[in-house]
């Protein structure tokens, strides 16, 4: 007998997701094909952008046929936490190869920054090696473009596990790999059904979005296609200038007010709805902490922009909400250079990007639920320090947090920041870039953020060589997974019995 473990079952969940994107992408060709039959054509024609998506969904469906059939004959019932762990970490890696065929067959990208566009996207961080959207892209692969990450945004595992909810106690481990932070608050206990419930809230917001965008006077397309990547709080827009194109100031607080509530645990949402009271926000300690922060940094930043704005405050706080909102929720639109502000300003940006929203929502950065356990954790500690005697319990409202979790996220922030300081130093060695402009860049990726503090010329990953591109992708990914799904794989003894 070996002495490894028999992984091939998880084939089966990886192959029924990458069918399930072989539907998205024929969808998102047919919906492409409409819009340029009445819309001018837009962008290169390298191929016909439908025809990309369709020959890209003929291969999605051709790989997850194959590994369905494979996995279902190695199959040995409900999916263990290892193998749930496994099938997560090669569900993202197969979706991502597969989202960056369309790239390669209708925008003739190379294959390392297709898959930088497709990880970028399904991860929600909006970092892109595309310099001429506009011009590159047409109608159906920009629309791809935003699908992948509405897909990425509330998780295709998640949207697996509310679809096939007969994986069995599988579901749970992959369930709880994939939604970020440690609570999960006012979610049903069923997990089929509290990934249903995800969804049914995601895409509720997603159409008053495109509702109120479409009123507002954007086109059908435009306005899909910014309420896509809004509530996925993943920033990819249709124009160069992103939501500065429009110089529209309602749509820049329609879109900052929605990624705002993405931001928000969905868990909250459900419970108000369940229990017809808005009391749970109020009952929520991460929530308070969340709505402080967004209140007073946008106060702060529009002190501090008022000067650039010709003492004009009523612009200065719309421009502040703005861009508190778009940092915070890890969405990275822009409206103006936010690197021209005063270094006060960009202190509290990049205060923002470590933060991001909270935990059980679509926004990237470590999560506030993280950053007032750990503050407490550090009061109590320094409390210990001349009151050894007495006990000191760290709580989240009402509730007793218990020892486990907080030290999850210890251990977190100290991954989190080991990551960073690594890969700054990989990117800065390999580039020959100072450490600000390699830094900018790997806290983006580890974020999910997109924008790129101290950028040297244009904020986008164009300039990046290979290695650099693979590392970021990487680091995209256990941003994302919140490392432990990843590292995991690592360890000698995940693969023996």
């Amino acid at each position: 007998m070996t002495r490894y473990r028999d992984f091939r079952g998880v084939a089966r969940p990886v192959g029924v997701v990458v069918m399930g994107l072989g539907v998205a992408l024929g969808l998102c060709a047919l919906a492409g094909w409409g819009f340029d039959m009445v819309l001018p054509p837009l962008g290169t024609q390298v191929m016909r952008g439908e025809w990309a998506l369709g020959l890209s969904a003929g291969a999605a469906f051709a790989l997850g046929a194959g590994l369905i059939v494979f996995g279902r004959r190695h199959a040995s019932g409900d999916l263990t936490r290892r193998e749930a762990i496994l099938a997560v970490a090669l569900i993202w890696s197969a979706s991502s190869a597969i989202g960056a065929l369309p790239f390669v067959l209708g925008a003739q990208m190379s294959v390392v920054d297709a898959l930088f566009e497709s990880v970028s996207g399904l991860t929600t961080t909006g970092a892109t090696v595309i310099g001429d959207i506009e011009g590159r892209l047409n109608r159906p692969l920009l629309l791809w473009r935003s699908l992948l990450q509405w897909l990425g945004g509330m998780g295709i595992v998640v949207l697996f596990v509310a679809v096939f909810p007969n994986i069995g106690a599988g579901g749970k481990f992959m369930f709880g790999e994939e939604v970020p932070g440690t609570t999960a608050e006012g979610l049903r206990p069923r997990i089929a059904e509290t990934s249903r419930i995800l969804w049914q809230f995601y895409l509720a917001f997603t159409v008053v979005e495109f509702l109120v965008l479409f009123l507002l006077g954007m086109s059908t397309f435009e306005a899909l296609c910014h309420a896509l990547t809004t509530m996925s709080t993943g920033g990819f827009s249709t124009r160069d200038d992103s939501i500065g194109a429009f110089a529209d100031p309602w749509i820049e607080v329609v879109i900052a007010s929605f990624m705002l509530i993405a931001s928000v645990n969905y868990g909250l949402f459900h419970a108000s709805i369940r229990g017809r009271t808005l009391r749970v926000f109020l009952r929520s300690a991460e929530f308070r902490t969340y709505v402080v922060v967004v209140v007073v940094s946008t106060l702060l930043l529009a002190f501090i922009i008022l000067g650039q704005n010709e003492g004009d405050l009523l612009r200065s706080l719309r421009i502040a909400l703005f861009t508190v909102a778009t940092f915070i929720s890890s969405t990275g639109y822009g409206t103006e250079d936010y690197m021209a502000y005063p270094q006060m300003g960009l202190w509290l940006i990049l205060s923002l990007m470590f933060l991001g929203g909270c935990a059980g929502s679509t926004a990237g950065g470590i999560k506030v639920e993280r950053v007032v356990l750990m503050l407490k954790l550090v009061w109590a500690e320094l409390r210990r320090s001349f009151r050894p005697a007495l006990v000191h319990v760290v709580r989240m409202g009402r509730t007793v947090v218990p020892q486990s979790a907080l030290t999850d996220v210890a251990v977190f922030l100290v991954v989190y920041m080991g990551g960073l300081a690594l890969l700054t130093g990989t990117v800065a060695t390999l580039e020959g870039h100072p450490l600000p402009a390699a830094f900018g860049a790997s806290l983006s990726c580890l974020s999910n953020m997109g924008p790129a503090p101290f950028h040297l010329g244009a904020d986008n990953f164009v300039a990046y060589g290979v290695a650099s591109k693979l590392l970021f992708m990487l680091g995209m990914l256990l941003g994302r997974l919140e490392f432990f799904a990843l590292l995991a794989l690592v360890v000698p003894d995940f693969w023996r019995r």
